[in-house]
């Protein structure tokens, strides 16, 4: 990260990791093993660090400031588990 880039801690980079994956806020919840309302003010923290007002706004930003690569984006864990099938098998 360059000198322009606020301190993101490193939780704060997972979510925008997961952000970018499209998971919901509870998915990335219990992926973290956290509460769906930490994760709520993560988000928060972050989207003030970075000066923008959504998740959209977020992964932009986080691909200018090179916190995010389009090598984070794969779906699955480290498990292999795919975040797509977690996300309709959850929404039933």
């Amino acid at each position: 990260m360059n000198n322009q880039t606020p301190n993101i801690s490193e939780i704060e980079v997972e979510i925008i990791k997961m952000i970018a994956k499209e998971m919901p806020n509870k998915l990335i919840a219990h992926e973290l093993n956290y509460s769906q309302r930490m994760i709520e003010y993560y988000i928060s923290k972050v989207t003030k660090k970075l000066k923008v007002q959504t998740r959209v706004g977020i992964v932009s930003k986080a691909y200018q400031m090179k916190i995010l690569s389009p090598d984070s984006l794969d779906p699955t864990n480290e498990n292999g588990t795919d975040y797509t099938f977690q996300l309709y098998k959850n929404a039933k």
